[in-house]
């Protein structure tokens, strides 16, 4: 019988932890034994199944203490040598998994646009066609597209737009996810329109102190910078706009669910979201690093809502 070892190396619960929830789903539904193996104090913990939970690992291997580094290389050894496959999610856990278990099939699941560590597996699984597109132009071998499959659900109700727009954006606080850009274009934003609307930011990360202090020095109004929520559905559901400033994209979840709950995703041509939102038809994109034509789009947006909620339900 096929065993597989899946791993999962972060703690928190963004986008790459929602596809490794999925693939585990999916080993379970085709009967795979697929023994997920987390960090202590994973987040995602309780978000696995009963049987998954029965099989669970945890490895503790990223620890500069000597003993640890040493007990945590014989566990993961000892693991590897017990299954067929291991699935990971990052590179550098297909190099740290490689030297663990010499003789085991790797399958990397690649998420970004990244170069170091793949040589390290055996198998490249892309999980959009621009990573795939990427890869194939890394002149790599066994590179497979597999686009992500998230089960969420898909709202029904009416889209009413509230008095008061309402604009959100989630993600990690950090230099590529385009947040800096974001806050030029909302300071941009109230110079150029007087309508009222509000802004919700979602996140955690390195830059949370530089946004802070970008609100309190352009005097941004109207804008909260919030911790990141586990409760994505309300906060969409509140939502009208739905924005991903972003430099690069593998893929998006949150655009994805964003449409799913039927807000007005506007995206920066960054890649990922470029592969299934078509501007003006199922949502709007916008130029990468382009504040001012972000902050014109989202004026557009919120003094004339009423026209694009064709291109919301469409979304």
């Amino acid at each position: 019988m096929l065993k597989i070892l899946h791993i999962c190396s972060g703690k928190s619960l963004c986008g790459v932890r929602s596809v490794f929830l999925s693939y585990q789903k999916l080993f379970e539904e085709l009967g795979v034994c697929a023994i997920p193996v987390l960090r202590p104090g994973s987040r995602i913990k309780n978000k696995l199944s009963k049987i998954s939970q029965e099989r669970l690992q945890e490895v503790s291997y990223f620890r500069r203490i000597p003993i640890q580094i040493q007990k945590s290389f014989c566990k993961m050894k000892l693991l590897a040598e017990e299954n067929n496959v291991i699935f990971v999610h990052k590179p550098i856990d297909a190099y740290i998994w490689r030297i663990a278990a010499t003789k085991a099939k790797i399958a990397l699941v690649i998420h970004g646009f990244q170069t170091m560590n793949l040589h390290h597996a055996d198998f490249l699984i892309a999980v959009s066609e621009p990573v795939f597109d990427h890869l194939k132009n890394q002149n790599l071998s066994n590179v497979f597209l597999l686009n992500n499959f998230i089960s969420m659900p898909v709202s029904t109700h009416q889209i009413l737009w509230n008095d008061e727009i309402t604009i959100s954006s989630f993600g990690i606080f950090r230099r590529r996810k385009g947040f800096t850009d974001l806050l030029n274009a909302l300071r941009i934003l109230q110079k150029i329109s007087d309508k009222k609307y509000k802004v919700n930011i979602y996140g955690r990360g390195r830059l949370s102190i530089v946004l802070k202090l970008m609100k309190l020095c352009c005097n941004i109004k109207y804008l909260q910078i919030k911790s990141w929520t586990n409760d994505m559905e309300t906060c969409l559901r509140n939502s009208d706009i739905v924005v991903i400033p972003s430099r690069i994209e593998s893929f998006s979840l949150v655009a994805i669910e964003a449409m799913a709950q039927g807000c007005l995703v506007v995206s920066t041509r960054c890649k990922g979201p470029e592969s299934f939102i078509e501007t003006d038809v199922n949502g709007i994109l916008v130029e990468k690093r382009t504040p001012h034509a972000l902050a014109e789009t989202i004026k557009k947006i919120i003094e004339n809502p009423e026209l694009l909620t064709e291109i919301r339900n469409n979304g």
